[in-house]
């Protein structure tokens, strides 16, 4: 499968393209070549181009699928796994796209390494629904803070004392038969654990998840672009994995 790249009309080698000044981003879920949420994730790009940048994408949704699936079709990517195909607008004005290796099958696989939790406070949402370079250091910071208190990863938590998740990351727990998440999102990452969820007979639900119960929690996991990463354990809570092991046997590559 090739690395290649969209740049204002031109498809060229990934390694071409310059991510050296402020983007905004969304990743686009396709399977065998076709384009899903296009007009939702045109729309979350505007705003949150119109919030960091003060303009808009001009892109039309159509133009996000037409150029997508040419990517994805130009890449030589398998048929039967999920490509994502980020699309990014950074403060030059320049639209671009890119392929991603594909690390999910029809649904996601878990990671071989399971996480220690650290719970952190975030008192402040961001407001931005989509990943940007802002949020992409951001969460690198709070990885390097995390590290130096024992944990691996952070579960963030607003001033409410509710656990946060976001479209890039989504947070599920699971709790006496039932996975909950904070919320749902257009994005990959959390199109796929849904998908897997009603495979596996596993019920889903988007409800408010308060802190103060994380230590009855029975799992914890939380999905990127790489996998599942299971959280071994909170404070001194011990997590189990059975589920997000459930969830990615069901739809692992075959």
């Amino acid at each position: 499968m090739r690395s290649i790249a969209w740049i204002d009309g031109r498809v060229v080698e990934a390694s071409q393209l310059r991510l050296d000044v402020p983007y905004v981003m969304q990743r686009i879920h396709t399977l065998g070549g076709k384009v899903y949420g296009a007009n939702t994730h045109v729309v979350i790009m505007r705003e949150a181009s119109e919030y960091m940048f003060g303009f808009s994408s001009l892109v039309a949704a159509a133009d996000v699928e037409r150029i997508a699936s040419k990517l994805v079709a130009c890449a030589n990517a398998p048929m039967d796994y999920s490509v994502p195909v980020v699309m990014r607008l950074d403060a030059r004005g320049v639209l671009s796209f890119e392929v991603e290796k594909p690390t999910y099958g029809h649904g996601i696989y878990l990671r071989a390494r399971r996480y220690a939790g650290v719970e952190i406070e975030h008192v402040v949402p961001c407001p931005i629904v989509a990943q940007s370079s802002e949020s992409v250091a951001s969460d690198a910071m709070t990885t390097r803070r995390v590290a130096h208190l024992g944990g691996d990863v952070a579960v963030r938590v607003d001033a409410e004392g509710n656990v946060l998740s976001c479209p890039w990351a989504p947070i599920f727990v699971f709790y006496k038969g039932r996975l909950y998440t904070p919320m749902e999102y257009p994005s990959v990452e959390y199109r796929m654990v849904s998908r897997a969820a009603k495979a596996a007979n596993v019920e889903l639900a988007v409800y408010p998840i308060p802190s103060s119960a994380l230590g009855r929690i029975e799992e914890i996991f939380i999905v990127d672009i790489m996998g599942v990463s299971a959280l071994a354990s909170i404070k001194n809570h011990r997590l189990r994995s059975s589920v997000a092991m459930k969830l990615a046997k069901v739809m692992e590559p075959k």
